[in-house]
């Protein structure tokens, strides 16, 4: 036999046992969950391009944790280098070729991803709690988003409190941003997470010097309340920041903690003017929860109800001047 035989021979073994693999796998691979005659990936497809809506959650509701793999592989994809590049890429070529190359589909998103986590329940938690340590990022962000809004509803998710005190550690920022968000929902009870809280807010280095990332870490001592106490000196020394939303959810947070209105109740009233209604919202709740205390802040209160023009802002002022008291009103 000629060596050039010996090779097509060898060739053709190669050829053939890719081919064999690939039946095997198509054939043994679990089969893809069906709702309303749609597979999950093509109810994932169809709600990351925005086409299913809702619909998307009640199929999921129906896969239950069986549709987790899927949800998981789908949001992995956004840390994908070389489908990013080519997302990159493909718009730099001509018209002509932009036709012809395939788009990338939409991939879900964070926010996505967390919502899958809620629309199971409480059945993910355990799941959530072991993504937190997945190689992706994007996962990593949804499961810590997914535990705060777990949290909401079920009180069985503070099982997850020592997995995102890890995740508070996590090299990616907006890990450490969602898992201070999901502390902000586990109030008392988070009283472990204080010192790793209290280290994400005094942390100024280049890599953490996102004021919304420490402003999350300082509501969640403030959601904690007097169990973070031992947070007031770096809170304190934060008020000495500039930026205005940061100072406003320190000086709320040392509220929560050791109600000393005399040091927040100025900070709060010489930012409100300078931020938006989605940071100031929960400082106006702070200035319900002062009571009579607050009468200094009706003025400006007042003016929030007759400048701003969203209707859920003015009842969170509204019900702010009903706790101040008529008294304080009168005066």
């Amino acid at each position: 036999m000629s060596a050039m035989d010996k090779q097509r021979r060898i060739a053709f073994f190669i050829l053939f046992a890719s081919l064999l693999a690939g039946v095997v796998f198509f054939a043994l691979r679990p089969k893809e969950p069906i709702y309303q005659g749609k597979s999950i990936n093509a109810w994932q497809d169809d709600f990351a391009a925005r086409k299913g809506g809702t619909d998307y959650y009640t199929a999921i509701r129906e896969f239950g944790t069986n549709g987790l793999p899927y949800a998981v592989r789908n949001l992995a994809l956004n840390d994908f280098t070389l489908r990013n590049k080519y997302r990159e890429w493909r718009l730099m070529f001509p018209k002509f070729l932009q036709k012809i190359l395939p788009v990338p589909k939409p991939l879900l998103q964070v926010v996505d991803g967390a919502n899958v986590f809620l629309n199971i329940g409480s059945n993910a938690i355990p799941h959530a709690i072991v993504l937190l340590k997945h190689r992706s990022a994007t996962v990593r962000q949804s499961a810590a988003l997914g535990l705060g809004s777990l949290r909401k509803r079920f009180p069985a998710a503070n099982q997850a409190i020592p997995a995102l005190i890890e995740a508070l550690s996590d090299h990616e920022e907006k890990v450490r941003f969602f898992a201070s968000l999901a502390f902000q929902e586990m109030g008392a009870d988070a009283s472990d997470a204080v010192p790793a809280l209290t280290k994400v807010l005094a942390d100024t280095d280049q890599t953490n010097s996102l004021f919304y990332l420490r402003a999350a870490a300082a509501s969640a001592l403030g959601k904690i309340g007097p169990p973070a106490m031992s947070a007031i000196p770096e809170l304190k020394k934060a008020l000495q920041e500039k930026d205005s939303n940061f100072r406003g959810h320190t000086a709320v947070a040392i509220w929560r903690i050791n109600s000393d209105i005399a040091t927040t109740l100025p900070v709060l009233l010489e930012e409100m003017p300078r931020t938006s209604e989605h940071s100031k919202w929960d400082w106006i709740i702070a200035l319900g929860e002062m009571g009579p205390s607050a009468a200094e802040a009706i003025p400006r209160l007042m003016r929030e109800l007759k400048e701003d023009d969203q209707a859920w802002v003015r009842q969170h002022v509204t019900n702010a001047l009903m706790k101040i008291g008529p008294e304080a009103l009168a005066k």
